[in-house]
């Protein structure tokens, strides 16, 4: 009886921190937090590039060899950003533009150039985002090491527990 008990309070905790089904949907799991902070990296890249140009170094052709390079990586990161907002059963336009407005937010979040690198640190940057293997798990710790954090804490969901029996 103590252990079904146990058991019982386990699941009803897990219940709490869990939410609904809505809840998990709206909060980041691990591998969407991961994703993001890929997505995040390509879109610093991709606005340093932008801004760069403005100030008169030309960081295209470095920028769009890493997309073309890591084409199929970048394309399976935004498939998985996509199927998270997706999980919210939003519906597929409320799905695309909630979508829409997260990566809008990334750009936006780098359009200042506040505490952002110079042009030629992005410009090695760059250089090292080429050189990295077109690989979820090599872009995901370039974009690590780089402090690539767009999902806070809070919005990270709660991690789930396996009960043995």
């Amino acid at each position: 009886m103590k252990i079904g008990m146990r058991f019982a309070a386990a699941v009803a905790t897990l219940a709490l921190a869990c939410g609904s089904s809505q809840a998990m949907a709206a909060c980041w799991a691990p591998r969407a937090v991961e994703a993001a902070q890929v997505r995040n990296f390509e879109t610093m890249l991709m606005v340093a590039t932008l801004r760069c140009q403005i100030k008169g170094m030309d960081l295209s052709g470095d920028y769009n060899r890493f997309i073309r390079e890591k084409r199929a990586v970048l394309t399976g990161i935004n498939d998985e950003l996509r199927a998270k907002f997706a999980a919210q059963g939003l519906g597929s336009k409320a799905t695309l533009d909630a979508y829409d407005r997260y990566v809008t937010s990334l750009a936006n979040g780098f359009g200042t150039g506040e505490g952002q690198r110079s042009c030629s640190e992005f410009k090695a940057l760059m250089g090292v985002a080429i050189d990295t293997p077109a690989s979820r798990a090599a872009l995901l710790d370039l974009a690590v090491r780089s402090g690539s954090d767009p999902v806070r804490g809070a919005d990270q969901c709660a991690p789930r527990i396996a009960l043995a029996r």
